[in-house]
């Protein structure tokens, strides 16, 4: 991990697009918490940097998804550092497992810091619209997260059943 670590540097796009991809997929199957450290503050970096291509803003966004689905307790305290690049990187992408499992893991983490996700809840509100048929327990979780998040508007967009 922290040789993928080193190699989150945007200025190579290819070795840092696949150390992001590589950190997602060993989150869904390993400890993580000892490297939430050495890995997050470079993946917030690169979904704030201007100009990034979109193919690493979705990896970059499914992985922190990923990461804080398996350490939210250390990925929740940062989550206003990069909810709305986040939001807006994953808007726009095809229902599939690797979008699921980083909305699981976003929804986590608003549970634990709903504060972090107010200020930019439309931008979540926008991403969540973007689900063409979620899973009924990931649906379940996009109301949780409407009926916790104190502060946060009300409505929220229905979604298409098939």
């Amino acid at each position: 991990m922290p040789i993928l670590g080193l190699n989150l540097n945007p200025e190579f796009i290819s070795v840092c697009n696949n150390a992001t991809w590589a950190i997602g997929e060993i989150a869904m199957q390993m400890e993580m918490q000892p490297y939430v450290g050495v890995v997050l503050p470079n993946l917030v970096e690169i979904i704030n940097r201007p100009n990034t291509p979109k193919t690493l803003l979705e990896n970059t966004a499914i992985t922190i998804g990923r990461l804080g689905y398996a350490c939210p307790q250390e990925v929740a305290p940062q989550l206003q550092q990069f909810i709305r690049p986040w939001c807006t990187s994953l808007r726009n992408i095809r229902d599939d497992e690797e979008k699921d499992s980083a909305f699981r893991g976003i929804c986590v983490m608003i549970g634990v810091n709903p504060a972090g996700v107010v200020q930019d809840f439309i931008f979540f509100r926008d991403a969540v619209a973007s689900w063409v048929n979620p899973k009924d327990d990931l649906r379940d979780m996009f109301y949780k997260v409407r009926a916790s998040s104190s502060g946060v508007p009300s409505l929220f967009p229905s979604f298409h059943t098939q």
